[in-house]
């Protein structure tokens, strides 16, 4: 995992989710509980990313 200074650098998605410690954005989604085909659960991964200090 990367430092808090360098997360805001990090600005994709896969990226975000692989920098931490998930094998890719669809995985980081799903251990939330939520979906890649739905918008809304997509747009809460990356509020969820974006509270986590991520560039997403």
């Amino acid at each position: 995992m990367s430092s808090d200074a360098s997360k805001s650098t990090i600005t994709g998605t896969e990226a975000a989710a692989k920098d931490g410690g998930f094998r890719n954005f669809k995985n980081f989604l799903e251990s939330y509980g939520l979906r890649i085909w739905n918008h809304d659960d997509v747009e809460e991964g990356k509020a969820i990313l974006r509270a986590m200090g991520y560039g997403v």
